[in-house]
């Protein structure tokens, strides 16, 4: 007689296919708007299983965090990789837009919905999410550093406020597409920003290294 196998472990355990799970609920819900029974049910795992292969609820969120910044939120290092300050900042805003309004993730950006929090015990996840965005600052400041040396950026304007200001653009565009905007008006206010930036917009059926990619 075959023993019964109802709690714990499953026998085939695809630990990728269950971050990812993971990853799209704490992305959708926050940190503390997902409890370890939601990830269990979504993730078709007991919760001693989730503990086993993954940690804590904290752990497992790092993990989703460390998950986003490598598969989904791998559009702006496309954009990083531009040749020529103006092709940066339009990718920045382009990838942008068709990350978010490219209906295969939600429609916010993981650092900003994941540490919506109350709590106290939400503390961890907002200092990761915290150093998640302030470690992606320091690495755009570092592109305008480079476009600096290579002269494409003016020495009159201040690197750091030039970076706070870049980020709180593309930040607002997840905002908005939190709000219900759709792509074509996201695209509408990334062309608005670029304008004001002094850079050219591109037209409608430009590609771009982001739908190029998804495209495929």
């Amino acid at each position: 007689m075959k023993a019964s196998n109802k709690l714990g472990r499953p026998a085939a355990f695809d630990k990728e296919a269950a971050l990812d799970v993971a990853m799209r609920l704490f992305w959708e819900r926050g940190y503390e708007g997902t409890s370890m029974a939601d990830l269990s049910q979504a993730m078709g795992i007991h919760p001693s299983s989730i503990y086993a292969a993954f940690g804590d609820k904290q752990a497992l969120f790092a993990l989703a965090a460390k998950r986003y910044m490598e598969v989904p939120g791998q559009y702006m290092v496309r954009a990083l990789a531009e040749p020529t300050f103006e092709t940066f900042i339009q990718a920045a805003f382009y990838n942008t837009v068709e990350f978010l309004g490219s209906k295969e993730y939600p429609s916010s950006c993981f650092t900003l919905t994941g540490s919506l929090s109350c709590g106290v015990d939400t503390e961890p996840a907002k200092a990761l999410m915290l150093d998640i965005r302030l470690r992606n600052e320091a690495v755009l400041k570092g592109r305008l550093l480079k476009a600096r040396r290579a002269g494409e950026f003016s020495k009159e304007e201040n690197i750091d406020d030039y970076t706070r200001y870049l980020s709180s653009l593309l930040s607002g565009l997840a905002v908005q597409a939190a709000n219900g905007s759709t792509r074509a008006q996201l695209k509408r206010t990334a062309d608005l920003a670029l304008r004001h930036l002094g850079i050219r917009a591109r037209s409608e059926g430009s590609s771009n290294a982001y739908t190029d990619m998804i495209s495929r």
